[in-house]
């Protein structure tokens, strides 16, 4: 089971951050460090129809969820919030294929809101 310390149920948005959060992009050990303070909220968001088999509380998919969100708000293209939301969870021991699938759903969902703006 991962440690959720860093955060707890509540606020707003469902999650709220009570400790620092620090994630390199990119790779581990990069130099660019995304920097999350305390008190900061997020969600941890799953489509209706699959709540039944995916908890938004999965804890090993919270700092996933909260990295993703803020990469979201400061302006990173949604393909590398993605991307970014893939390599926590796997980071948080989270099942591979699992997120795999998800992760190709996020990008399926990308690929066809891009395909029917355009139209």
């Amino acid at each position: 089971m991962p440690d959720t310390s860093w955060c707890r149920k509540g606020g707003a948005r469902g999650y709220v951050t009570t400790a620092p959060v620090y994630w390199h992009l990119m790779w581990k050990g990069s130099p660019y460090v995304l920097d999350i303070p305390v008190g900061r909220e997020f969600e941890s968001s799953v489509p209706r129809t699959l709540q039944k088999v995916w908890s938004p509380d999965d804890p090993k998919y919270l700092k996933a969820a909260l990295i993703h969100d803020v990469l979201l708000e400061r302006g990173s293209r949604p393909f590398e919030a993605d991307s970014q939301w893939r390599a926590a969870a796997l980071s948080e021991r989270a099942p591979p294929f699992r997120t795999g699938v998800a992760y190709a759903g996020m990008v399926l969902r990308r690929y066809l809101q891009w395909m029917f703006r355009r139209q």
